[in-house]
C-alpha cells in the first residue's frame, strides 16, 4: 500500500510538470517576462483585459506594436480609415488625422492665371482712377439762412419735412448724397432743412408764425403759407433772393431729375423757358 502510494504521487508530479511547461493554444512566448499574453485578434486595439500588472503592461505593449502598423499602411495608400462611432452629443471619433486643406494652394491651370493676370490689372486700373470727391450738404436753419442773405444774397431752398416721412429719409439717402447735387446746393443756394411739424414761433419777413395742432400732430403755419396748405411730404420751396415765393415742389425726385431743377431756377431759367424744353436739352455735370 505505502508503495503504491508513492508510485501515485510521482506520476502526478510528472504529469502536472508537462502541463504548466506546454504553451496553451492561441499564446505567444513573451521574451522579456517569460509569461504569457493574449495577441490582439483585430487591428483596431481591444479593451485591456483584467489581470495581473506585468500582463496587462505586456497586452499594453503588443497593441501599441501592432496597431500603428496598419494604420501607416492604410495612409500611404491614400485610403482615409475612418472606423468611427456616431456618439451620442452627434461628434465623429476616428482614428485617422484630418487633412490640412486649409494650406494647400488650389491648382489653377495656365488659362485661369492668364485670366487671374487681366483681373489684377483692370482692378489696378479701376485703383488708379481718383474717386469721386464726398460732398455733403451745408444744411442751415431758416433764422442762419435770412442771417447769412444780409450780406450775400443767394436764392434760398428749402427742404420741408416731417419725422415720420418715409420718403424724405429716402430722399435724405439717395438724392441729397449725390455730389453733384451738393456741391451745386453749397455754392448757389442757402440750402435750409425745416421741419413742418415744429412748434416754436418763426419770425419771417415780419411777420411770426406759430405751431398749429390738428388732431393728434399739427403743423407749422409758415410751412402751410410755402405749401398752398397742400401738406404733403417730401415738398422742396424755392425762394428767390429777396426771400419771395418763387415755388413749391411736391414728391420725391431723385438726383438726376433734382440737378436739372436746381439748375433751373438758380440760372433764373424758370422765367423764360418752360421747363419741358428746359429738361430736355439739360446736360448733368454743366
Amino acid at each position: 500500500m505505502y508503495k503504491f502510494l508513492i508510485a501515485f504521487l510521482i506520476t502526478f508530479t510528472a504529469v502536472m510538470l508537462t502541463a504548466q511547461t506546454t504553451p496553451r493554444s492561441g499564446a505567444t512566448q513573451s521574451v522579456n517576462t517569460g509569461k504569457t499574453s493574449l495577441a490582439p485578434a483585430q487591428t483596431r486595439p481591444a479593451k485591456p483585459a483584467q489581470g495581473s500588472g506585468s500582463d496587462a503592461k505586456t497586452q499594453q505593449t503588443t497593441e501599441r506594436t501592432a496597431a500603428p502598423a496598419t494604420t501607416n499602411t492604410t495612409e500611404r495608400s491614400g485610403t482615409k480609415t475612418t472606423d468611427a462611432t456616431l456618439t451620442a452629443k452627434g461628434k465623429s471619433a476616428t482614428t485617422s488625422t484630418p487633412r490640412r486643406s486649409s494650406t494647400r494652394p488650389a491648382y489653377t491651370s495656365p488659362s485661369q492665371n492668364r485670366n487671374a493676370s487681366r483681373t489684377s490689372a483692370t482692378a489696378q486700373k479701376k485703383a488708379n482712377v481718383k474717386p469721386e470727391e464726398r460732398v455733403t450738404i451745408n444744411w442751415l436753419t431758416l433764422e442762419q439762412a435770412i442771417e447769412k442773405s444780409k450780406t450775400e444774397k443767394r436764392k434760398i431752398f428749402v427742404d420741408v419735412y416731417t419725422s415720420w416721412c418715409g420718403w424724405c429719409k429716402h430722399m435724405d439717402s439717395t438724392t441729397f448724397v449725390s455730389g453733384a447735387v451738393a456741391k451745386y446746393l453749397n455754392e448757389h443756394y442757402y440750402p435750409v432743412k425745416f421741419n413742418a411739424e415744429q412748434q416754436g414761433d418763426i419770425v419771417f419777413k415780419d411777420k411770426t408764425y406759430k405751431f398749429k395742432k390738428s388732431g393728434n400732430r399739427g403743423h407749422h403755419e409758415l410751412a402751410a403759407e410755402w405749401l398752398n396748405n397742400r401738406l404733403t411730404f417730401p415738398t422742396i420751396v424755392f425762394l428767390d433772393e429777396n426771400m419771395n415765393l418763387i415755388q413749391p415742389l411736391a414728391g420725391y425726385q431723385d438726383a438726376v431729375k433734382m440737378e436739372a431743377i436746381i439748375n433751373y431756377f438758380a440760372t433764373d431759367s424758370h422765367k423764360k423757358t418752360p421747363w419741358e424744353s428746359y429738361e430736355k436739352k439739360f446736360v448733368p455735370g454743366q
